[in-house]
């Protein structure tokens, strides 16, 4: 009996200093077993205000959190304006009467891009992307010292700052930077986009269902059912790791394909496997000129509708226009211009789109597609003139790094005379004027018929694997 007395108070003094530290060192009171929900994660990476009984609403005061909250705010404000809420309008003419946008979503080539998806597609059930980045975690970032966690928080900021201006991600410059933080891989990423859209996280689970890493994200609006987001990394050249994710994706069933800067890998033949697997399985697909070739939309099968202006593709990947596609856009296709940036191409005067919808005799599996024209009375007619952006001034590296490429301007010149001429379709000729544009995207480059990594961009090619000086 008189022995317990004793033994407390000598367990009490050993564990006094433990949570003092603790305490300390977060800077405000918590129990050992306190941390802080994926949800209150996301809002706090997001730079959205928290309730001051959360545990990250203390962290929301220093002068670096104030920075980064700012910082961010201004950049998705910008986002949309000049792009993210045009696109959701462009979604509701275009999109929304297919059924098939309800469902399951592929996009395969965007990396953590879900702002872009969610902006075309916001009702998808699934919605599961792919990259070359690594799943990535978020620790709790009550549990990170104020240093690691002003570095954590500028390497985020800076990972998003080419999405949020340019509309994509660059896979060489996002690598090291979400390297460089506790806030690695693609997944801090994903939180962001996700509460700056006001979707509730609801759970996060590490899945490999086919043997590469992912995860699932179910995520929710309020008052809405639960939805589903992927992301997985994995290589889609041709070969096992590509044909496990395909197996995988085919088992969910059918359905819409969006397509964005994708580094022009599909028309190769190491890509054979992908390309024809979403021409196999999708009901509609929307994508800019680097993504499926226009010849392999077979005629009878597709509805093709062309939006924008047809230009050549960056100089990096040092290809021509596909003819067909040119021809195309000189036809009954081509239905009018388009109002924001899409793909490498960040401004809307020199960017395009196709949508392709199956015909249902075309379908290879039962569906309620509609095949209903989609607003034929603003063949060119309703969407306003893009929005130029300066590049030079969106991009926080040196122009140098920015690799300054000149984008077409939208009057074609007669080489031959050196004299201006008419323009008589949307399809833009080789004149150059100096304005700095941005690196492709996330992506598989190839150096001959073998996938590399993207963050080589600057120094591969598709053609021939040569280097770009």
């Amino acid at each position: 009996m008189n022995s317990r007395p004793p033994i407390l108070l000598l367990l009490a003094a050993l564990c006094l200093p433990v949570l003092g530290n603790q305490s300390s060192a977060a800077g405000y009171q918590q129990t050992p077993t306190s941390v802080s929900t994926p949800q209150e994660q996301a809002e706090f990476l997001a730079g959205l205000p928290l309730p001051r009984t959360s545990l990250l609403g203390t962290l929301q005061r220093s002068p670096e959190y104030r920075d980064h909250q700012k910082q961010l705010q201004d950049q998705w404000a910008f986002c949309k304006k000049i792009r993210y809420e045009a696109m959701q309008q462009w979604s509701a003419l275009h999109l929304s009467r297919n059924p098939s946008t309800r469902g399951i979503v592929r996009y395969l080539f965007g990396g953590p891009d879900f702002l872009n998806a969610n902006a075309f597609f916001p009702d998808a059930r699934v919605l599961v992307l792919g990259g070359l980045e690594p799943v990535g975690e978020v620790p709790a970032p009550e549990a990170l010292s104020p240093q690691d966690l002003g570095i954590a928080l500028k390497s985020l900021s800076e990972a998003l700052h080419t999405s949020l201006f340019c509309g994509y991600f660059i896979t060489s410059e996002m690598k090291p930077q979400l390297a460089q933080g506790s806030f690695r891989g693609v997944l801090p990423v994903l939180y962001t986009e996700l509460a700056l859209t006001g979707h509730h996280i609801d759970s996060v689970d590490y899945v490999h269902p086919f043997g590469s890493r992912g995860v699932k994200i179910n995520y929710s609006l309020p008052g809405e059912e639960i939805r589903t987001l992927y992301y997985f990394q994995a290589d889609l050249s041709n070969g096992k790791e590509g044909r496990n994710f395909l197996n995988w994706l085919g088992d969910l069933g059918p359905g819409a394909t969006y397509l964005k800067a994708a580094s022009y890998l599909l028309p190769l033949d190491s890509f054979s496997e992908t390309r024809n697997f979403l021409l196999r399985t999708s009901t509609l697909i929307l994508q800019d000129d680097s993504g499926i070739p226009y010849h392999d939309f077979q005629h009878g099968d597709w509805r093709i509708q062309l939006f924008g202006v047809y230009t050549d593709p960056l100089p990096i990947f040092k290809l021509g226009r596909e003819r067909e596609l040119e021809e195309a856009y000189r036809s009954t296709e081509f239905i009018g211009p388009l109002s924001f940036g899409a793909g490498y191409h960040v401004n809307g005067n020199d960017a395009n789109l196709l949508l392709a919808e199956r015909n249902i005799a075309g379908l290879p599996y039962p569906t309620d597609i509609t095949t209903q024209p989609v607003a034929d009375a603003v063949h060119g007619s309703t969407t306003l003139p893009g929005h130029p952006i300066n590049i030079r001034k969106a991009l926080p590296v040196p122009v140098k790094k920015a690799l300054p490429v000149p984008i077409r301007k939208a009057i074609p010149i007669d080489l031959a005379s050196k004299k201006q001429q008419p323009v008589p379709h949307p399809v833009v000729s080789s004149a150059y004027s100096p304005v700095v544009s941005s690196l492709p995207e996330t992506g598989i480059r190839t150096q001959g018929n073998q996938p590399v990594s993207s963050s080589n961009v600057l120094s591969t090619t598709t053609s021939g694997g040569k280097p770009i000086d």
